[in-house]
């Protein structure tokens, strides 16, 4: 595998953001490696969920291979002796059509390969880079809380509510009337 600009090779540091106010956010996923390149890749809600499901349906269908284990333990070294955070401004930005994720048994770390949105989606990937089983892990984790952090949902119907805005809930025929306050 060559490495390219877009090749980000083992991740230090990942994970999933929401920029702006629950109902009216955009969320990414940024990622920083050891040489120091970051990237925000900006996903729909919907494609995060579904990260977070691929992610918790594979870490429950492999076995407990030592090999995968060993490789998880050196990348949790890392990252905790890089204390990394995230720079303002990114090396790479682009937004996510196609996302795949596997798994590289020469490296023995998961591979996420990623299509801009823009580009041609059968091409080269746009962004390629390897992570640990605990990282993703890790990444599952902070997805639930992204996604969960924002508006609340109606209990009945489940639609996300507005603060100062009243719902009229449909499987209360219109009886029941929904409102949080600021």
């Amino acid at each position: 595998m060559s490495r390219d600009v877009n090749d980000y090779g083992a991740i230090d540091r990942m994970q999933a953001a929401s920029v702006g106010l629950p109902g009216q956010r955009t969320f990414r996923l940024q990622f920083l490696n050891a040489d120091g390149q970051s990237a925000n890749l900006w996903i729909e809600k919907e494609q995060l969920q579904a990260l977070g499901s691929a992610i918790d349906q594979l870490m429950a269908q492999l076995s407990d291979d030592p090999y995968i284990d060993i490789a998880t333990r050196e990348g949790q070294e890392a990252t905790r002796q890089s204390g990394a955070h995230f720079p303002d401004a990114s090396d790479l930005e682009l937004k996510i059509g196609k996302l795949a994720l596997g798994y590289d048994e020469g490296r023995a770390r998961f591979t996420l390969l990623v299509h801009d949105v823009e580009a041609d989606q059968e091409g080269p990937v746009s962004f390629r880079c390897l992570v640990t089983r605990d990282q993703l892990r890790d990444l599952s984790g902070n997805i639930e809380d992204v996604v969960s952090s924002g508006r609340p949902r109606c209990p009945l119907c489940g639609t996300p509510l507005s603060v100062g805005m009243a719902h009229f809930c449909p499987p209360s025929n219109g009886h029941a009337q929904v409102q949080i306050e600021e």
